[in-house]
């Protein structure tokens, strides 16, 4: 049994009494009492520490994966007496972490009455989500420590951590065919056909693209630059079929998934495209596609809250969202599946005309094949085969290293 200061105490005052008894030493029973309501009186003195005290917090209620902010906890002493040697500190929930020394906790050593004493720590957002951090944690322990009390106090304040897109290889499919939008967005350079303007050559110009009669009036070298034909509209459709995914932590399917389509989102929404989401689990939070400067928000707060719950089949999914996909715009899918409804998904898109991406997202090698299942580069030449373009996403590494365009098996 540990021996500890409760145990001194109470074997202290049998001692004293016992030997005061049997030595008739008066001044034993006084220290024999003061021992035995040494604890008590620590204890109804260090109870009502917390009861007058008050916490609010300055917390960022959204916040980049990856990124660091400082949140603030003000504490207020609303009563009458002088408050000592307390702990204050957040709950942080699993995704997110203090990223100074005291874990985001402090000591105060006094708080006179109408007083407030604020703490400040840095707030690391290590993983993409929806949390609610606190409430807030004050701890106090008597004098002589004996006792220890614990409060939950404040309330808890959502804060939206979005996923932090990446740069990763080209995978926009350029399309000439695909029907114009209604109106221009956005015009590239690049090369085409259509005239985007003139500028001065620079070294590694393609001297065919010189235009003589401009470098004549200027009297330097101007070249001609082209717009080039982009596929316009396109929709983003996230797998999150609950026996698809697997994986846990940073390296699990649907966080790549995620990571992988605010990468692609924001690659096309670059190019000025109408972008949209589809992402149905439990709760639907799919995002009418659009070209809108805030559309980036709207897709990367959408990803923050997927979860991959969803018990519908994709064919099911994408067969219900099929107004998210423009008629003639492209559709690139985000999935972690290897069976053949994967093939089926596909087929069913290039049917209704649209062009169709598929992105692979293999699973970690632990998780290992079902027995349904193929290889992910085997699935990717067959989605190859059929017309699509398919990338392979592998596991284990960086997403703008890991992914590579697919082959036909032919």
């Amino acid at each position: 049994m540990e021996f500890g200061k409760k145990h001194v105490l109470i074997w202290g005052s049998v001692f004293l009494l016992l030997v005061g008894l049997v030595l008739a030493i008066r001044q034993l029973y006084i220290m024999f009492a003061v021992l035995a309501l040494l604890a008590p009186v620590s204890f109804f003195l260090a109870r009502g520490t917390l009861g007058a005290l008050t916490i609010r917090r300055e917390a960022p209620g959204l916040m980049k994966e990856g990124e660091q902010r400082h949140v603030r906890l003000v504490i207020a002493n609303q009563g009458v007496q002088r408050r000592y040697f307390f702990t204050v500190g957040d709950e942080l929930p699993d995704g997110r972490e203090a990223a100074d020394e005291g874990g985001g906790r402090a000591l105060v050593t006094s708080l006179g009455a109408e007083e407030q004493f604020a703490i400040e720590y840095v707030l690391r957002a290590r993983r993409r989500g929806v949390y609610r951090l606190g409430p807030a944690v004050i701890e106090h322990a008597d004098l002589i420590g004996l006792f220890s009390f614990r409060r939950r106090m404040g309330e808890a304040d959502e804060v939206v951590v979005h996923p932090t897109p990446e740069h990763i290889p080209d995978v926009w499919t350029r399309v000439a065919a695909l029907r114009a939008p209604q109106a221009p967005r956005r015009r590239f350079r690049g090369e085409g056909t259509e005239l985007y303007g003139t500028r001065p050559f620079t070294p590694g110009d393609d001297l065919r693209r010189v235009d003589w009669k401009s470098t004549a009036r200027r009297g330097q070298l101007i070249v001609r630059e082209y717009e080039r034909a982009e596929a316009t509209d396109a929709t983003i459709i996230l797998d999150l079929q609950r026996s698809a995914h697997r994986g846990e932590g940073d390296d699990a399917t649907v966080e790549r998934a995620v990571k992988l389509v605010a990468s692609v989102a924001a690659q096309m929404l670059e190019r000025g495209s109408a972008v949209g989401l589809v992402a149905a689990g439990a709760e639907d939070l799919s995002v009418v596609p659009s070209a809108d400067p805030r559309q980036s928000v709207r897709i990367l707060d959408a990803l923050a809250r997927v979860l991959p719950d969803a018990a519908e089949q994709l064919a099911d999914v994408v067969a219900a969202h099929r107004a998210f996909v423009p008629s003639g715009g492209m559709a690139m899918v985000v999935s972690p599946r290897l069976t053949t409804d994967a093939l089926n998904v596909a087929a069913a898109l290039v049917e209704r005309g649209h062009q169709v991406g598929w992105m692979v997202v293999e699973p970690p090698e632990a998780a290992g094949l079902r027995r349904d299942e193929m290889d992910v580069e085997q699935l990717a030449a067959r989605l190859a085969d059929r017309g699509v373009a398919a990338w392979v996403v592998a596991a284990g590494k960086e997403l703008g290293a890991s992914i590579r365009r697919a082959r036909r098996a032919s």
